[in-house]
């Protein structure tokens, strides 16, 4: 059966009846733990993302531990909605109707001025459907799993939430460093992909000297290399710099220019600008800086390249510099994919923005939730992509995720998903509030939606702050 997700599965179907049934398990586990009050919703949701390794890729490559988590909670807050125990706020109830109001504008554009799109097979009512699938299997998770974090706030705290990371980081970093031992000392396969990795990050002609890019129980390298960066502010904030070292070096065998990006992001955040900045200029100031500094690489691209090609032989340049290389080499492709200065990926970020630049009035709309499976076969290249989107295989779930909310729900809905994902109280401590811009800075680069929610919510509703300031008061 050609699925499309042939290259994510393992030739051993025990292994691989192993990796598909994992993900039902290790929901159970978590969602048993934490009705049993064993763990937190926050813990029951990092330890569901950082076990994504693991999908029922027989369904879809997205189902895993955290899907099943959050479909689970769906059900429980529609429950309570439908009975009266819940509400939902104004400005989250805004935000629920803005995928809607997004489809509606889409579907008039291409009744009343212009379709663009191309439909598989000739499926046009998949058009209209699609955003309804997308929005019941990912949308609304998020607002349920929010709506959780919001009624357990009396058990949370920015605290706890950084002791769960830093815990999950050393654990996924030794995980890291057993996949490494047993690909080397074995050269098994089988074995590896038991351990949560892949068959394509262990070929070693493009994986670097090492031969393999880790990704512990991560979905992949580049998830689990943001998330390594985003727990190394903890570790700095407690100035463990054994462990930031450490961290550093497991990110660099991720081999993921993500890394990169999110630690030079961070850099300029926590150690440039003014601390008393509001946290939107903060993120807005620290992604000028970045595509500043793109943009000055992108003009000496050529003299880099040249550089290193010099020393493409030599096992530094090749583990820090071959994905950067490989990504701003256009010569075999003889098709640019730098915007910004930014090498987009060429499978996914750039066939998009190629296509939104064709059609810019649907800037304003996006182009419908889910709806990347329609766009024309003519802006992939490369024989499995083309093929790929002329079957209606995949669609394009973009890691540059404040983009993605351009492309699928339009300028209107990113405006007012920025402000309320942003939204801070006053009193709240000053590296809780960089840490929130350093979060929406990597949000851009990564596909790290569920730690916005998170600490969003740990900002917007002073979740841990009351008590604290209560017992000092007393104290």
């Amino acid at each position: 059966m050609e699925t499309g997700y042939d290259i994510l599965q393992s030739s051993n179907i025990f292994v691989e009846c192993f990796r598909e049934g994992m993900p039902l398990v290790i929901a159970a586990i978590l969602l048993y733990l934490y009705y049993n009050k064993r763990i937190s919703i926050i813990d029951m949701l990092l330890y569901a993302f950082a076990s994504e390794a693991y999908t029922l890729l027989a369904i879809g490559p997205t189902f895993n531990a955290t899907l099943f988590v959050g479909i689970f909670i769906l059900l429980e807050q529609a429950h309570l909605l439908v009975t009266g125990k819940q509400y939902i706020r104004p400005a989250y109830l805004f935000l629920l109707l803005l995928p809607l109001l997004s489809n509606i504008v889409v579907f008039l554009i291409t009744q009343l001025y212009k379709d663009p799109f191309s439909y598989p097979g000739g499926r046009v009512y998949a058009f209209y459907t699609k955003p309804i699938y997308f929005y019941l299997k990912t949308y609304l998770p998020f607002f349920a799993i929010g709506a959780k974090i919001v009624q357990d706030r009396e058990q949370l705290s920015f605290e706890k939430f950084g002791e769960s990371m830093k815990k999950i980081a050393v654990i996924s970093c030794i995980i890291a460093l057993v996949q490494i031992a047993v690909q080397l000392i074995f050269h098994n396969v089988e074995l590896s992909e038991f351990l949560g990795l892949q068959s394509r990050y262990l070929q070693e002609e493009i994986n670097g000297p090492l031969g393999i890019r880790v990704q512990a129980l991560f979905g992949e390298p580049k998830m689990f290399s943001a998330f390594l960066s985003l727990a190394i502010p903890f570790f700095m904030k407690d100035r463990n710099y054994k462990m930031v070292v450490f961290m550093f070096i497991i990110g660099i065998l991720t081999s993921s220019q993500t890394f990169w990006i999110n630690i030079l992001g961070g850099s300029i955040l926590f150690l440039c600008l003014p601390r008393l900045m509001q946290v939107r200029w903060k993120i807005i100031t620290t992604l000028l800086v970045i595509v500043g500094i793109f943009l000055s690489f992108a003009a000496f691209k050529d003299y880099f390249l040249k550089q290193y090609m010099a020393n493409r032989n030599d096992a530094t340049y090749r583990l820090l510099f071959e994905r950067s290389a490989y990504r701003y080499n256009n010569e075999f492709w003889g098709r640019s994919n730098i915007i910004f200065g930014i090498p987009l990926q060429r499978d996914m970020e750039l066939p998009v923005v190629d296509f939104l630049r064709e059609e810019p009035y649907l800037f304003i709309s996006g182009y419908g939730a889910g709806n990347s499976t329609f766009i024309p076969p003519s802006y992939f290249f490369g024989q499995m992509n083309y093929q790929h989107k002329l079957a209606g295989i995949g669609g394009q779930n973009l890691n540059m995720r404040w983009f993605f909310i351009l492309a699928e729900f339009g300028a209107v809905s990113l405006f007012f998903f920025f402000m309320i994902l942003t939204k801070t109280r006053p009193g709240t401590p000053h590296f809780q509030l960089s840490y929130l811009g350093y979060v929406a800075v990597c949000f851009f680069f990564s596909q790290i939606d569920l730690f916005l929610v998170i600490v969003a919510l740990l900002c917007a509703y002073h979740i841990g702050l009351t008590k604290k300031l209560e017992h000092e008061q007393i104290t």
